[in-house]
């Protein structure tokens, strides 16, 4: 292959990553590890960074998806958001919650209104 057609091609391949869509960033007021008290849930969590999403009972066993993307609406009084998050397989998921500051932050999922999830704080 001719070295003008080798790096054509190079610069096609970088230019076609750089238009892919960069995710979306979680807020940081719901960036952390949120716990519920709620029955049958009291072991779970849910853990949210920048760029991820994880569900589990502990660090060591939460499964992790890459967030794709975030939308956030408010309904009344309450934050509407929902998480379109994917797992390494590419299948597709989306979780919508709301979202209420008081307390240090509280989470009741949009189908679950009986769960409240609470923002757990840091420990030293």
């Amino acid at each position: 292959m001719r070295p003008i057609v080798r790096v054509s091609c190079l610069v096609a391949l970088w230019l076609c990553s750089a238009c892919e869509p960069e995710p979306d960033r979680a807020p940081s007021y719901l960036v952390g590890v949120w716990e519920t008290k709620s029955d049958g849930y009291a072991d779970q969590h849910i853990f949210l960074d920048q760029t991820r999403i994880g569900f589990g009972t502990s660090a060591l066993t939460a499964d992790g998806y890459r967030i794709t993307k975030i939308d956030e609406s408010r309904e009344g009084a309450k934050t509407l958001f929902v998480v379109s998050y994917q797992d390494a397989d590419q299948t597709k998921y989306q979780l919508a919650f709301y979202y209420e500051p008081s307390g240090g932050g509280r989470i009741t999922f949009k189908n679950q209104d009986h769960l409240i999830w609470i923002k757990k704080t840091a420990t030293t």
